[in-house]
């Protein structure tokens, strides 16, 4: 068993920071991302050959599989972008990690994520999933030190 720990750390969530995240964090595109878009684009090709008065339907459709790719191709820019829109954005956090969890702490968020509520903690690159209950949360290792990474993983 591993010595208590009680680290302390402040970061500030900044672009880098959220980019990171979603690095690490959210499933690579895959084909099966794109077959959305491929449906509407068939439906609204075919519906131009079959329409013959009325070409806004089969237009709306093939610019919704327009906007469908373009969604999955900079979905990372998307989420990033939004994260910086929000009111957390270039704000300090205090992360804690002790016997009972992790804790951050804001101006505008306060989470806590129990060890007995962890269900796995899967090693990244750059950083540590957290997956709970709750849904998942990442950890950078720039935040955390060798020592608290290993007591985090012994969880």
């Amino acid at each position: 068993m591993t010595e208590p720990i009680n680290y302390a750390v402040t970061y500030k969530l900044d672009k880098a920071h959220f980019k990171e995240c979603y690095e690490q964090s959210a499933p690579s595109v895959q084909n099966k991302d794109y077959r959305k878009a491929a449906i509407f684009g068939v439906i609204g090709v075919g519906l131009f050959f079959v329409e013959a008065e009325h070409y806004f339907i089969p237009f709306f459709i093939f610019c919704l599989a327009v906007v469908e790719i373009l969604s999955v191709k900079y979905r990372e820019t998307w989420w990033v972008w939004r994260q910086l829109l929000s009111k957390a954005a270039n704000d300090s956090v205090e992360l804690t990690l002790n016997e009972e969890g992790v804790f951050s702490e804001s101006k505008h968020i306060n989470t806590q994520i129990l060890w007995n509520d962890v269900n796995s903690i899967e090693p990244t690159f750059k950083g540590l999933l957290l997956r709970h209950k709750g849904g998942i949360n990442y950890l950078s290792n720039s935040h955390l030190d060798k020592k608290t990474i290993e007591f985090v993983l012994s969880h």
